[in-house]
């Protein structure tokens, strides 16, 4: 795991992951400014209930609740969002480490938009569910990780697996890793919690995955394509 996470950032010098790693900045910088402001406009919201004390509360935990809800659902919107131009990485770290790849399965720009949005939606759901839970020591962050680390996990693995299988093929080979698939995505969702290597985190990511796949899920893939 650590070699496959030591060739990711090395992939940072690859001239088309520089490209998308712009983008990749922006998008997470952009994702985090909508995050405080949402959040923010949801705290301002709720303390006029028209009691001074509970209206003084709110103010007095917004600046924290704030930062505290934006972070814990940074991860799933930022990858969701970004997931529709890492697969330019995905054709990157192939081309240098797996050059003998056949040519991967072009997959339709709404696809993945469906794919992205319908993770988004499960990912911001669980997490404010979880919300509560977040507040508490010593179980926040064991449970953090293990749910973006199977959210994150899951849409990285869609991300590779879709490339070369159809989507109900994916769909079954993710579930036959799902194990490979989460402590993968728990990595990922680990550096996404470090401020300022989350900025790159989600290209760090798809090169990451790109070799996970490669490592436990080839053979399964051409299994699963030759049994369809």
């Amino acid at each position: 795991m650590l070699q496959d996470l030591a060739r990711a950032f090395q992939m940072l010098g690859d001239p088309r992951v520089r490209g998308v790693l712009l983008w990749s900045i922006g998008l997470a910088v952009a994702t985090l400014i909508a995050l405080f402001i949402g959040v923010e406009a949801l705290v301002t919201w709720a303390s006029d209930t028209g009691y001074r004390w509970l209206d003084h509360t709110f103010q007095v935990l917004g600046a924290f609740g704030t930062a505290v809800v934006a972070w814990f659902l940074f991860p799933s919107i930022v990858v969701a969002v970004s997931g529709v131009f890492l697969d330019r990485v995905v054709d990157a770290t192939e081309d240098r480490l797996y050059p003998n790849l056949p040519p991967p399965r072009q997959v339709p720009l709404a696809e993945s938009l469906v794919s992205s949005l319908r993770l988004l939606g499960v990912g911001v759901a669980l997490n404010l569910l979880a919300l509560p839970l977040y507040f508490l020591p010593l179980i926040n962050l064991p449970l953090w990780l293990a749910l973006n680390g199977y959210l994150v996990g899951r849409e990285y693995a869609e991300l590779v697996a879709a490339r070369r299988l159809t989507p109900v093929l994916a769909a079954r080979l993710r579930r036959d890793r799902r194990l490979a698939f989460w402590l993968s995505g728990a990595v990922i969702a680990a550096m996404l919690a470090v401020p300022l290597l989350n900025l790159i985190a989600p290209v760090i990511g798809a090169a990451f995955m790109t070799q996970r796949y490669q490592r436990y899920c080839a053979d399964a893939t051409i299994a699963l394509r030759d049994n369809a």
